[in-house]
């Protein structure tokens, strides 16, 4: 049967058209033996132009073309635009049954169309074709079908479009004449030359694993699960289904620059939002999810993660970690992580319902390495997926209830100073904690892993209970003045400290293992005996809202403890307590920046309502960031397990989408330069979501030519000179605003602070700000080492009298002795 070809121009220019046609008209053999034109612009029929790569082409073309026994009719419609040439379409009854949309050219160089984005142009094109396909026209749409010509650009921000191939309109009549030959037969050899092909709506086949993954993900979690891949070929079709179900369900799917940043993405937003994800990565890319896969496990982060694999009797496959020399499988295991080898299609049920099994396990997420035969397997079968786990009830165990009970004791009866250093929690759980610590009197702090698990700022409004923040790093003075009496730690009868939801791990404190043991009374609650710590005086194994529910209903501290409680808070400052931080040098230092952006920040939550997730990178800069700036939620710290410089950086990424919030990243230049550039993932993110980011993004990069901690620990703690082991470079770049799909970019150098232009750029929506912060290297302040904490520049610590003369008469050790001075690096 004889069809009719559509070839669509549009275009307003006579010589566009005139080229075209002598290259149709040079190619007409025994296949296109009739073309019949319907065109609005006047024009006449010329030879083409003699060029050696055209005529290279034209004869190729036409061998090609020889061999074929199809017999097609060619129907030439030009117009002046997409819409006119719709309309033709359209209302051009006597084009018969067998007429098929095929090839598109588009002339949009013209000036009038410079303006036009590539997202722009996605957009007409896909609303012509969609009007087509209403109308049962049958339409060969495929990356080969349609080409757009524009004016020469060089865009700041180029991307690929998604609906057509992207063309510059060359001067030069026989190149154009050779481009369009080869535009053309490239599309005719991939449709009509093609029996696979044919012309129908773009639909995708099944998949079997998506399927059910997709379905459990949505059952537990509605559309608030969270979608990563990096595409290889193995998984190209899982991910296709993957889009096209995300789309249908309102479930994000976000990109990265590697398959690092994914597992940062899913890390943050699992630990921030409890998200559960879906994470889909091609063959032997397993490694490349390096450390955050045991901070992934650590959190025990519920989601899965579908790697591609090879079979186990394939003969050393491409890119295949599963052979007679290596099992990837091994390595995860020794990971702590849940691993299933999915190789068989007709086991593929039952492995999944032991997959569900293992995500309610909550080891970590669920590691599930699939063969090619899995991955594009298209079979239908029903799983009845598992039911949520019920939440524990608030019943406490008998063997816990003594432990409880003393615990009690001292909320309710105990010394004036309790200190509550919490881990991460729910909405739930922080209105607990915050309601009983303001109740008893009880002060509280954050630490580096978890800034912001208590927010110095609740609704705009001061949290009078917080300290500031307890860690290995970053201490603030204000909690070291609180614990301490003229650098003397306070005895274990007048205070205690709670680690809430906590392992203890070495980064909670400053303090030395013999000072946690034998100078400090602690509190510890965990639901997991096995992370109870030595130094650990009452251990408490419960939930976490089984503790707070209980505290709540049993707290009765009396009135004249609670004061003497909020008055031992009350004597310590609140101040950055060095003079770096008062001193505008240049370049500045890290001090002085942090204590101007944190005295701004407060005003704009005050004043302004500003609300933001901070993102705090490994490196001295992110550590003043927890230290010094004040928080309105829980941020993400790269800080938590492994410690993995870039972590937060490329958790960015993703938080920019998902955040309620503002989101501001502190990043020093190590860490920048240990990870890719986030810009391009962030644009496409934008691109694909557009409106989605209608907060504020702001990235600082802190450059101060090196690693800043280590340097600390050689210079003041070793009292080595610096080396070029801790040496960075930085390249400036020059600064620019741009904008892509609905956002303003800006890049800028910052090399003094102005409050102005920041508080501009804090509170501007839909707005990425990359500041490149020059900053120099100190090692004054910022909690780096206890070694720091009673210098020159440190604040007197005002102390009720009692107290101090209490201390005094207890003879303890200063916490600057040989065994704490050591800090952990």
């Amino acid at each position: 049967m004889e069809i009719t070809i559509g070839v669509i121009v549009v275009t307003r220019s006579r010589g566009f058209f005139e080229t075209g046609l002598s290259v149709l008209s040079d190619i007409r053999g025994e296949v296109f033996q009739q073309v019949s034109l319907d065109a609005d612009i006047e024009f006449e029929e010329k030879l083409p132009s003699t060029h050696p790569v055209y005529e290279e082409a034209r004869d190729k073309a036409v061998r090609f073309l020889g061999k074929r026994k199809e017999r097609i009719s060619m129907r030439v419609i030009q117009a002046d635009s997409l819409a006119r040439a719709q309309d033709k379409i359209l209302q051009a009854p006597l084009l018969g049954t067998n007429f098929q949309v095929g090839m598109v050219y588009v002339d949009y160089a013209d000036p009038q169309f410079e303006d036009l984005a590539p997202q722009q142009i996605d957009a007409q094109l896909r609303d012509f074709y969609a009007v087509l396909r209403q109308a049962d026209i049958p339409v060969f749409q495929s990356s080969f079908s349609t080409v757009v010509y524009t004016l020469p650009q060089r865009p700041r921000i180029r991307h690929q479009p998604m609906e057509y191939i992207e063309r510059q309109l060359p001067d030069d009549r026989s190149l154009l004449q050779a481009d369009l030959l080869c535009l053309w037969m490239d599309f005719f050899e991939m449709s009509y030359a093609n029996r696979r092909v044919k012309p129908a709506a773009r639909v995708l086949p099944h998949n079997t694993l998506g399927e059910h993954l997709i379905n459990f993900l949505s059952a537990r979690a509605g559309s608030e699960w969270l979608g990563f891949y990096f595409t290889g070929s193995l998984v190209s079709n899982m991910i296709n289904y993957l889009e096209q179900e995300a789309a249908h369900r309102d479930v994000l799917l976000l990109r990265g620059p590697s398959e690092h940043s994914l597992a940062c993405g899913a890390m943050a937003n699992w630990q921030l939002y409890r998200r559960p994800f879906l994470i889909v990565v091609t063959s032997g890319m397993i490694d490349e999810f390096k450390g955050t896969i045991a901070n992934l496990r650590e959190a025990r982060a519920q989601g899965f993660i579908v790697c591609a694999e090879n079979r186990h009797d394939q003969w050393f496959a491409f890119q295949g970690t599963v052979s007679a020399e290596e099992d990837s499988r091994e390595v995860i295991k020794a990971r702590g992580l849940p691993c299933l080898y999915l190789n068989d299609v007709d086991r593929l049920q039952e492995d999944l319902q032991k997959a569900m099994e293992l995500y309610d396990a909550k080891r970590g997420p669920v590691v599930l390495l699939a063969t090619q035969a899995v991955l594009e397997a298209c079979s239908r079968f029903d799983i009845a997926y598992p039911p949520a786990p019920e939440a524990p009830s608030d019943t406490i165990p008998e063997s816990v209830q003594p432990v409880l009970d003393q615990v009690m004791s001292l909320l309710n009866d105990g010394p004036d100073k309790l200190v509550w250093q919490c881990g991460a929690m729910d909405e739930e759980e922080l209105e607990l904690t915050l309601s009983i610590a303001e109740r008893a009197g009880v002060a509280l702090v954050d630490s580096l892993t978890y800034p912001g698990s208590v927010p110095k700022f609740r609704h705009c409004q001061r949290n009078r209970n917080y300290l500031g923040a307890l860690a290995v790093y970053g201490y603030s003075p204000r909690v070291y003045n609180f614990l301490h009496t003229n650098d003397k730690m306070n005895p274990q009868s007048e205070q205690c400290l709670f680690f809430i939801k906590s392992k203890l791990h070495q980064v909670c404190t400053p303090f030395s293992d013999g000072r946690l043991q034998r100078k400090l009374q602690i509190v510890q609650l965990t639901d997991n005996p096995e992370h109870i710590s030595p130094y650990t005086d009452f251990p408490l194994v419960l939930e976490h809202k089984q503790f707070l529910r209980y505290v709540d209903k049993h707290l009765a501290p009396s009135p004249e403890l609670v004061a003497r409680r909020y008055q031992a808070i009350a004597s310590v400052p609140d101040s950055p307590s060095d003079m770096a931080s008062r001193l505008p040098t240049t370049p500045m230092t890290p001090n002085y920046f942090f204590a101007r952006l944190n005295k701004l920040m407060e005003k704009l939550i005050v004043e302004h309502g500003y609300d933001y997730t901070g993102l705090y990178d490994v490196g001295r800069c992110g550590i003043s960031a927890v230290r010094n700036l004040a928080r309105t939620r829980r941020g993400f710290s790269g800080w938590y397990g492994r410690a993995l410089m870039g972590d937060a950086l490329m958790a960015s990424i993703s938080l920019a989408f998902t955040s309620p919030s503002n989101v501001v990243a502190f990043i020093g230049d190590g860490a920048k330069g240990l990870t890719p550039d986030v810009l391009p993932s962030l644009l496409e993110n934008a691109l694909s979501y557009p409106g989605r980011m209608n907060r504020n993004l702001t990235i600082f990069y802190f450059c101060n030519g090196g690693h800043s901690v280590i340097n600390t620990y050689q210079e003041r703690i070793l009292f080595n000179y610096t080396s070029r082991q801790m040496r960075l470079v930085n390249v400036t770049d020059q600064d620019w605003e741009d904008e892509l799909g609905g956002l303003r970019f800006t890049s800028r150098t910052l090399t003094t602070f102005d409050p102005a232009a920041l508080t501009s750029a804090l509170l501007r929506p839909g707005c990425v700000n990359l500041f490149s912060v020059m900053v120099s290297h100190n090692n004054e302040g910022d909690g780096i080492s206890l070694a720091t904490a009673t210098g020159w520049q440190r604040d007197p610590a005002t102390q009720p009298q009692a107290e101090a003369k209490a201390q005094t008469a207890t003879g303890t050790d200063t916490e600057t002795d040989k065994e704490s001075a050591q800090p952990v690096v």
